[in-house]
């Protein structure tokens, strides 16, 4: 196995080169997923703020001298990666077959994988250890949070990542987007985070210490004794910028278009796209990272697409409800909406998710808007899944009743 056989040499490479690192923790991760009953975790130890900072600059100097060897000439090995200095998630990317998202998932992998299954794209003969890719050429975009509120967040995201891996084999693609939860868990913000979701980080933090040596077992709360403060500490160790898991999200999109489709968590507006796309996209991956954040122009960027309540692209509910207080709100969203895209080359529609619909997923502003949360985690509402597909110029909801393949009949199609 990669435990046994990676020797010193290797594990230190692998330390120092966070992609390589996240995609073979990834690649060998056991099996995660296990339900323990319990509710938000609300104690003020997983408040992140100075305590994670701290916590992500030991953990860097713990490696440090693993990685010295590694290191350019004239670096520092402790230093934090520069803004700029990539990779960076795609912006733009082109579908040829289908394209199918699904909404907010919320740690809950049942469900999940319930979507995936109506979407067409997992087999049944697979497991949580080899799911089965069935998709084809298929592209498949979750729009974020896969955070929170549910006890199997990583095993989702291992989940995802085993289906991107073997779809782009048969030239398919399943992208994760970067939602407000994503940034809550990077911030330090763990109020959302379920008992059980703690223990899966836990033994998450132990299988990359098993993985990769005893470097990490303090920086992923190996040394406490307090059960609580274990598991805290290695949520901190996982997500914050610069950890494992932050480095994860960081090669998610923050904005993503497929072919004539904008993909967003919360929405976008005007000022999002005349300020750049690809700019918000690349400052919160810098920032994920753990890289400084220190020019006006990234600052800004970083202020976009996840800084504000009301309209950063993470946190805008502009057009997620369900129904609008008055016809001039519609107007009004509509109009924004309108020009949004039309400053988008080629854009037609834009998909977004963050706001339960609890009439599941729908269209307005003649389907240039989708709305995609159906609160299908039992830690929101616990709903059917439904995901939509699009083909061409088409549009259609597909649920359990009527899945990828059923044909037209009883499916929605707004353009």
């Amino acid at each position: 196995t990669t435990t046994t056989t990676t020797t010193t040499t290797t594990r230190a490479t692998m330390l120092c080169a966070a992609r390589t690192w996240v995609r073979a923790t990834m690649r060998t991760a056991p099996r995660l997923s296990s339900r323990v009953p319990g509710g938000n975790a609300t104690s003020s130890l997983t408040r992140g703020g100075d305590r994670a900072s701290a916590h992500v600059a030991s953990l860097r100097r713990r490696v440090a001298p693993m990685c010295a060897s590694s290191a350019a000439p004239g670096a520092s090995s402790t230093s934090p990666p520069a803004a700029g200095a990539g990779p960076y998630p795609p912006l733009r990317v082109t579908a040829k077959g289908r394209v199918v998202a699904l909404g907010d998932v919320h740690g809950d992998i049942g469900q999940a994988r319930r979507a995936l299954t109506i979407a067409g794209v997992l087999g049944e003969d697979g497991d949580a250890v080899n799911p089965t890719w069935i998709g084809g050429d298929t592209v498949v975009v979750q729009v974020g949070d896969v955070l929170d509120r549910g006890d199997d967040e990583i095993a989702i995201l291992i989940l995802l990542q085993k289906l991107h891996k073997a779809a782009q084999a048969d030239g398919g693609a399943v992208y994760i987007l970067n939602g407000n939860h994503e940034v809550l868990n990077v911030s330090g913000d763990f109020r959302y985070v379920t008992q059980g979701a703690f223990q899966e980080s836990t033994r998450f933090g132990e299988h990359l210490v098993n993985l990769f040596g005893d470097a990490f077992r303090d920086a992923f709360g190996g040394n406490e004794e307090d059960p609580r403060k274990k598991q805290v500490k290695a949520r901190v160790g996982l997500f914050s910028p610069g950890g494992p898991l932050a480095q994860q999200l960081a090669m998610n999109s923050t904005v993503l278009i497929v072919n004539d489709t904008v993909f967003a968590h919360g929405g976008l507006m005007p000022r999002h796209v005349e300020f750049g796309l690809e700019k918000l996209n690349n400052a919160v991956a810098d920032w994920m990272r753990g890289a400084e954040i220190s020019s006006e122009e990234d600052r800004t960027a970083l202020g976009m697409a996840i800084g504000s309540v009301k309209d950063s692209v993470v946190w805008n509910r502009t057009f997620g409800q369900e129904n609008f207080m008055s016809q001039g709100d519609r107007d009004r969203a509509c109009e924004t909406l309108g020009k949004t895209l039309d400053a988008i080359d080629g854009a037609k529609r834009l998909v977004v998710g963050h706001t339960p619909q609890l009439g599941g997923c729908n269209a307005e502003c003649d389907g240039r808007i989708w709305r995609i949360d159906v609160g299908m985690s039992f830690g929101v509402v616990g709903a059917d899944p439904e995901v939509i597909e699009i083909v061409g110029d088409e549009v259609r909801v597909l649920t359990s009743r009527v899945p990828a393949g059923a044909g037209s009949a009883g499916a929605v199609s707004k353009l």
